[in-house]
């Protein structure tokens, strides 16, 4: 007697519908898209995605030290002490004395840099309402949870608030 199973798409894995993208391969190919689409929309203030993405967690977090800003930003210490120069040099970010560490300067924000990070965060919102706009408030609510748990349990950032 054979036993047939009926099962429920959504508990279905991915490797048992071939017909269907993985989900990994779902987030790559978007991650990939969304860094090119960020960077033609912050292109024209003379930034890069990674240089935006400093500037962003600087935006909402204030001040911080290069190993913070690369911890958050998904980048190297050496890779974030370039953007740092390179943000530092274009007068968009300063950097100042820590009171309590003499080898610690944390970054922020400019009034200029405030500025341009403002006009990125415009593209960048026009952007994501392009992008997820087909979803109503709990979809994007839903997405956005799901995704936020996918990475923190790769332990990939967003720490609990």
């Amino acid at each position: 007697m054979t036993v047939s199973r009926q099962w429920d798409d959504d508990l279905v894995p991915t490797s048992e519908r071939p017909d269907e993208p993985r989900l990994s391969y779902i987030v790559a190919r978007l991650e990939r898209a969304m860094r090119r689409a960020i960077n033609e929309r912050v292109q024209p203030y003379d930034l890069t995605t990674l240089q935006y993405t400093t500037m962003s967690v600087l935006g909402r977090r204030g001040s911080l030290s290069n190993a913070q800003l690369a911890r958050r930003s998904c980048m190297s210490p050496q890779a974030m002490s370039e953007v740092i120069e390179a943000l530092e040099k274009r007068g968009l970010i300063e950097r100042s004395p820590h009171p309590h560490h003499r080898r610690v300067y944390p970054v922020g924000l400019t009034a200029r840099g405030r500025k341009v990070l403002a006009a990125c965060e415009a593209a960048v919102d026009e952007l994501e309402a392009e992008i997820f706009g087909a979803l109503d408030a709990a979809g994007r609510r839903s997405l956005r949870d799901g995704l936020v748990s996918a990475v923190r349990q790769m332990h990939a950032g967003l720490p609990e608030r």
